[in-house]
């Protein structure tokens, strides 16, 4: 596999994995700690003007998904600048400063200091789904400004105060609460000089809840946060999709990266980068050197010479089937079942609610095309990639 030089709005990267923003960016020794594990870069967790403590507990685990109530980082923004970022800058590696101000004036002056401070990029984070409500039971009587989806204008005058106020590359992370309307912020941020965006921050409010104590697992008045992981996955690569056709500037796909292959499907929605935090919780830090090392396997395994040569891949295949005009198939095809892969596990059989399919004496499974429905589910159930379907071939 032949590795050509990365760069993201100009700033050299040894790989396409980052850390997104988040507690493995924590403070200066953890960010070192971190980038041993071959990142290409690392997002420091958000530094605010005024640090608030997170509710306890913060984090919950899940089956699809994780949950968090945490805000910005808990440290001052002086220590970030004065200790934090430069003990970062020890990695070796280019470190992104998530930054959110209140209005542009704030905005600016985070994103000078920062800079100053040794950061080689800037992040900047749209809304935080569960901030307004913890925020008003820390602080009585504090009123937050709503969640805004809509209205692109008050953070476009936080970007473009940004823009004026350092000369390193500006990114935009948005959350995945734009899912229905993302390519109206993605063309704004563009047009107002963001030089890549991240996609998605968490989606919420959500909640989990015990149900032996039925108490919700997290703290917080109510116990809601943040839903990131696994189950964000195909609405934020469906945000890229979106976007990639309609802006120049990169993309970075975040939300549900566990292994390569969920990397590989960011880049073939459009993605050139990928963003890795959640993995890091539930797996440690190993995760992230596990994903860099599997995207080269991948490639490598699947004939490619490099990643660019699939970014996009899905969006040439959708294309492919306009211009065949197999955008609406009605009638049902049979699997396809390999003899040679099949294990005869009846995973399959147990998952079709047609009772099309089923594993014979030969111990192989076999389908009545006169009962398949053609729905596609059998080839996602079999572990062992031993169904497929000839609709697009």
């Amino acid at each position: 596999m032949v590795k050509s030089l990365l760069t993201l709005a100009g700033v050299p990267l040894r790989n396409r994995v980052i850390v997104a923003a988040g507690c493995h960016g924590a403070d200066g020794d953890m960010i070192v700690r971190t980038s041993r594990e071959g990142v290409a870069a690392i997002t420091t967790k958000t530094i605010v003007a005024q640090a608030v403590p997170d509710v306890r507990p913060c984090f919950a685990a899940m089956e699809g998904g994780f949950l968090n109530s945490v805000f910005g980082s808990t440290l001052p923004a002086e220590q970030w600048f004065g200790r934090e970022l430069p003990q970062a800058r020890e990695a070796g590696i280019p470190i992104i400063a998530s930054l959110a101000g209140r209005h542009p004036a704030e905005a600016a002056d985070l994103a000078r200091r920062a800079v100053a401070a040794g950061a080689a990029m800037v992040e900047m984070p749209t809304v935080c789904p569960h901030m307004g409500e913890i925020l008003a039971a820390m602080f009585p009587g504090l009123t937050s400004p709503s969640t805004e989806v809509h209205d692109v204008a008050p953070y476009v005058a936080n970007l473009r105060a940004v823009k004026a106020a350092v000369d390193v590359p500006v990114i935009v992370k948005f959350s995945a609460l734009f899912h229905a309307n993302v390519l109206q912020w993605a063309t704004a941020v563009e047009a107002a000089g963001a030089d890549a965006i991240t996609c998605a921050d968490s989606f919420g409010p959500a909640i989990k809840i015990d149900v032996e104590s039925g108490e919700p697992s997290l703290g917080g008045p109510r116990g809601v946060g943040g839903l990131t992981g696994p189950a964000l996955k195909p609405i934020v690569l469906r945000m890229i999709l979106e976007m990639a056709p309609h802006v120049s500037i990169p993309l970075i796909g975040v939300g549900g990266i566990s292994r390569a292959e969920d990397a590989v499907e960011y880049f073939m929605a459009g993605a050139s980068f990928v963003g890795v935090v959640t993995a890091g919780h539930l797996k440690g830090a190993r995760a992230f050197s596990k994903i860099v090392a599997g995207i080269d396997q991948w490639v490598a395994d699947h004939g490619y010479s490099e990643v660019s040569d699939f970014i996009g891949l899905a969006q040439r295949k959708i294309e492919a089937r306009r211009q065949r005009g197999l955008v609406a198939i009605t009638g049902p095809q049979p699997p396809i079942i390999d003899p040679q892969r099949c294990t005869g596990c009846r995973q399959c059989e147990i998952s079709c609610v047609y009772e099309a399919i089923h594993v014979a004496d030969d111990k192989l499974a076999h389908a009545d095309v006169s009962k398949c429905y053609g729905c596609g589910l059998c080839r996602d159930v079999c572990a062992v990639r031993a169904i497929r379907f000839a609709y697009f071939d």
